[in-house]
């Protein structure tokens, strides 16, 4: 089942369905890039008075617990 995008400007479900798709399907030396795309976007929304979709600090939880768990990875035992 395919999860909707619930927002009040229809323009904004594509760019956040490419920057979820982005956020996925990244190798983890990309994902810093995505992150700073995505508090872009979220910095746009807030400036222009937009509220900000759950969906992207969805994305955005996601990315930092990767962030956290490959810097874990890199811990010698």
């Amino acid at each position: 089942m395919e999860k909707q995008i619930m927002v009040k400007d229809p323009r904004l479900v594509p760019m956040i369905e490419e920057l979820e798709q982005a956020a996925m399907a990244c190798a983890p030396e990309a994902r810093e890039e995505v992150r700073k795309r995505l508090h872009d976007m979220i910095a746009q929304l807030q400036a222009e008075g937009h509220q900000v979709p759950q969906r992207l600090h969805d994305i955005d939880e996601m990315l930092t617990d990767a962030s956290v768990e490959d810097q874990f990875d890199n811990i010698p035992l």
